[in-house]
């Protein structure tokens, strides 16, 4: 059976595989070689749980999904800002994701953080706060 931690990234990426518009995904752990087309890199950051109560053995997980639109330049950036835009609406806040006995909820409101050159690409971060209590 899946440790929690599993059980975590399994409900998440269930989410990040339905955003709408086809575009590939770069998962931090896989061999991913862009070509000429938008894509979408994923990474995140999970804090330390926290024990909810002394006597029992429930703790609070939470983390940030960061998944990046990562196109080439070229365009304005209100392109790239409505990308991101699109996957935030992706994640709204009070979204709960399920992976067997697990539910993984966001917090609040998903945004897009400003965006960046990346050599010949413009990286446009949004920013998904999750918790679990598991």
């Amino acid at each position: 059976m899946a440790e929690v931690e599993t059980k975590i990234w399994m409900a998440l990426k269930s989410r990040i595989q339905s955003i709408p518009g086809g575009l590939h995904v770069a998962y931090s752990a896989d061999v991913f070689t862009p070509t000429s087309a938008a894509y979408i890199a994923v990474g995140r950051v999970n804090i330390a749980p926290e024990r909810v109560f002394v006597a029992s053995g429930a703790h609070e997980r939470r983390g940030t999904l960061t998944l990046s639109h990562v196109a080439p330049i070229g365009q304005d950036q209100a392109v790239y800002e409505e990308a991101g835009a699109k996957i935030a609406a992706h994640f709204p806040a009070d979204l709960c994701m399920k992976f067997n006995n697990v539910v993984v909820h966001v917090v609040s409101a998903s945004h897009v953080v400003d965006g960046y050159r990346d050599g010949a690409w413009w990286r446009t971060p949004v920013n998904v706060f999750w918790r679990c209590g598991a």
